[in-house]
């Protein structure tokens, strides 16, 4: 099987090399030793949930893959904290799921357990984090009156079906759907409901200014359906395990490269395969494959190496992420029992001011009292067009210092045993890539999905549904895989 598969992929690849008008050395066969010339069917750039995913998909249907991931290790957003002493594990990324097939076929296929997650409670202790004052919050929606208020979104929601499958809007695009989504919620009177929906999707950035279609693609029917009757988490809590065994795998049969980033790319024409020269910390590597599939967030400074057309580099320059992190932190004499969150006295539903940290929780969240020393910490930036809104240490520091000050400012309750130090900390950034409302009403997302299969290149991950695995795995193998498959 691999001799097939290498022999059309090389075929490919020469095809390409005779072909394509900016054939230089830099793609010469001549230049790589035999060993270092891969050839698959599909190359996939990054190996976070979506890359991941699609190699597996691709692979148990007989497709040869190369995975290609800039970092030492793949799962993008599954990061998992460890405890060395007890091996108890906090997830720091991905923690929740929907109870969908290819949720539980995923999971079902690595042998990694699920199991009904606790449902998440609104915070009792609710505090200024500039100033370390306690604040007593201007709204505070009865779970009923949440309920009642996330049917009549579903019911808004529910005329869209497209949004069920994608962000497949109307032509032309309804008002509604790029005008703020404060409008929105005052139109359908669903303000019970913002906190919560708020509160589940920390690095939106200012939820009432975006768009509302911004805020459909995450709050979705499934997720509506899961917050009210239940998401699935990892029995082991420990959402990582998948990656984990995912990597195994791909590693086995050779196809996957970590630490390696592709430094230049012939995207092929007229029916060419691709080809990549990609950096490994084995030297340069030439690859070879029929088509190519992106699965990182497409920004522009990191898709530079592939040759974009001025029609992609529009269409991802008009996008804008945030800046989202998570971390560890130990000695805060912060409460096992409980989160504090992060509230602003002068703001509408008392959102905090940003950049700044949303939340501290118990460390295990799901198995309170395991860590009782360590807490999770949450942090976001506004809205920008920058890939990495602000440095790691920054935020670091900045997090330190709202625990100092509710510690300074509230000296009874926050006691700790010594200094608060970091345990581990990991960059979100760049998160929840959305497009402006101008963009949207001219039908960025129509032709965001139309770049599907032009110059042999497939996209998915995050950009193309939203920052939430199960959709993303939905979305991949419903309508790019098969898009994919038919084009070999």
């Amino acid at each position: 099987m691999h001799r097939v598969f290498s022999f059309v992929s090389l075929s490919a690849c020469l095809l390409a090399s005779a072909v394509a008008s900016t054939a230089s050395s830099t793609f010469d066969l001549g230049s790589f030793k035999p060993q270092d010339i891969i050839t698959r069917d599909v190359a996939v750039i990054g190996g976070g949930s979506a890359g991941t995913y699609s190699a597996i998909s691709l692979k148990d249907k007989g497709k040869s893959v190369i995975v290609i991931e800039k970092k030492n290790r793949i799962g993008g957003h599954f990061n998992t904290y460890i405890d060395p002493a007890t091996g108890t594990t906090i997830d720091m990324g991905v923690m929740i799921f929907h109870n969908i097939s290819i949720v539980r076929e995923y999971f079902g296929r690595f042998d990694v357990p699920l199991a009904d997650a606790p449902g998440f409670s609104q915070s009792l202790l609710n505090y200024d984090f500039r100033t370390g004052k306690e604040v007593p919050l201007s709204f505070t929606p009865s779970a009923a009156e949440i309920s009642a208020a996330l049917v009549t979104y579903a019911e808004q929601l529910s005329k869209y079906p497209g949004l069920s499958k994608g962000v497949f809007l109307p032509d032309p695009v309804p008002e509604e759907l790029y005008r703020p989504f404060g409008e929105f919620v005052q139109k359908y009177g669903i303000q019970a409901a913002v906190p919560t929906m708020y509160n589940y999707n920390p690095g939106i950035g200012d939820i009432l200014a975006n768009p509302t279609v911004e805020v459909f693609r995450y709050w979705t029917l499934n997720f509506v359906h899961s917050y009210l009757n239940g998401f699935l988490m990892t029995a082991h809590k420990n959402a990582s395990e998948i990656a984990t065994k995912a990597e195994a795998e791909l590693s086995s049969s050779a196809s996957l490269l970590l630490n390696s980033e592709v430094a230049h790319a012939d995207r092929g024409e007229d029916g060419a395969g691709i080809r990549l020269v990609v950096r490994t910390a084995q030297g340069k590597k030439l690859i070879c494959a029929k088509k190519l599939l992106i699965a990182i967030p497409p920004k522009l400074d990191f898709l530079a190496p592939f040759d974009l057309s001025e029609n992609e580099k529009t269409l991802f320059g008009k996008y804008l992420d945030v800046g989202y992190y998570v971390g560890i932190v130990r000695n805060t004499g912060f409460p096992e029992n409980n989160s504090i969150s992060n509230a602003a006295p002068d703001t509408e539903y008392n959102f905090p001011h940003l950049p700044g940290a949303y939340n501290f929780a118990p460390g295990v969240s799901f198995a309170r009292g395991v860590l009782p020393e360590l807490q999770r910490g949450t942090y976001a930036t506004p809205q920008s067009r920058k890939s990495f809104p602000l440095p790691d240490e920054e935020v670091k520091a900045d997090i330190l210092r709202s625990v100092k000050r509710l510690q300074e400012q509230n000296p009874g309750k926050f006691v700790s045993q010594g200094e608060p130090e970091w345990v581990d900390f990991r960059s979100h950034a760049p998160y929840f890539l959305q497009a402006p409302a101008e963009d949207i009403k001219d039908g960025f997302y129509e032709k965001l999905y139309a770049l599907q299969g032009l110059r042999n290149t497939y996209w998915t991950g995050a950009a193309f549904r939203a920052e939430d695995s199960s959709l993303i795995w939905k979305f991949t193998e419903e309508i790019v895989l098969p898009q994919l498959l038919a084009s070999l």
